[in-house]
């Protein structure tokens, strides 16, 4: 048998066999301050859009605010403001970046590692963005008023859903929540407690 048909078919199985994922956020409160759900890890790579992605620069706001993307993507960063900015970019302590962006002028990076990188401004100090780098493309933003959220396209399995938002609690940030995807599997709780 040919050496690209037995992973060619693996891979239509796996495609075959998705579920979604689909869960609420149980505590109100919590509901407020999560942004995004996203599955923590699944087996195998997942390439980026072919396509960059964007962040603008209007009014002296990043746009959008949050930008999850799949490690490996390009982002291109523009301006349309009349004024000089500049995009600093870190992930915890590490300078990732920090590159002056005049008037209406574009330049694009790469992400190459996972984590959150925060986008701020050194000329305005008002300007926060963040960048979620995540593993997988198995994201969420839930809706806030019921916490209800849907990923689609995650293989079943057993996996840890995490989530995050800018001003989580940090106990709740690093929690793992247990999920199991599959026919027949309960919807995602997650609370607080």
């Amino acid at each position: 048998m040919n050496r690209y048909l037995i992973p060619a078919i693996l891979t239509l199985a796996s495609a075959a066999a998705a579920e979604p994922l689909t869960g609420t956020i149980a505590d109100a409160s919590l509901r407020r301050s999560v942004e995004l759900v996203y599955v923590e890890k699944v087996e195998g790579s997942f390439p980026p859009p072919a396509t960059a992605l964007q962040v603008n620069q209007k009014h002296n706001v990043y746009l959008p605010r949050l930008l999850p993307v799949v490690i490996g993507s390009k982002v291109v960063f523009r301006s349309e403001d009349p004024e000089l900015h500049n995009v600093f970019a870190r992930s915890g302590t590490k300078v990732l970046f920090n590159q002056g962006q005049p008037p209406n002028q574009v330049f694009e990076k790469t992400f190459t590692q996972t984590g959150f990188v925060h986008l701020t401004c050194n000329i305005h100090k008002e300007m926060s963005a963040w960048v979620l780098v995540l593993q997988n493309p198995f994201y969420a933003t839930p809706d806030p008023k019921t916490g209800a959220f849907k990923i689609d396209g995650v293989p079943p399995g057993t996996y840890a859903l995490r989530v995050w938002g800018e001003k989580l609690d940090g106990d709740v940030a690093a929690r793992k929540f247990p999920v199991l995807v599959g026919s027949g599997a309960p919807p995602a709780q997650i609370a607080a407690r």
